[in-house]
């Protein structure tokens, strides 16, 4: 699903009204950026730790 690309024009819309939802949900909720909030959300879910800071991710 998410390698081949071939969403829909309907899938793609489903996803962006979901992603905005909960983008506003957390803007509420948490303090976040309303403006950049669908953005952040898709990086937090899209993006590792150890990606975002270029080290490698803490070991427990």
């Amino acid at each position: 699903m998410w390698s081949d690309g071939s969403w829909s024009p309907h899938r793609y819309r489903v996803y962006l009204s979901f992603m905005h939802a909960a983008a506003d949900q957390l803007a509420a909720d948490e303090g976040w950026s309303s403006s950049a909030a669908p953005d952040l959300l898709e990086c937090a879910l899209f993006t590792t730790a150890s990606e975002t800071s270029g080290q490698a991710a803490p070991q427990p």
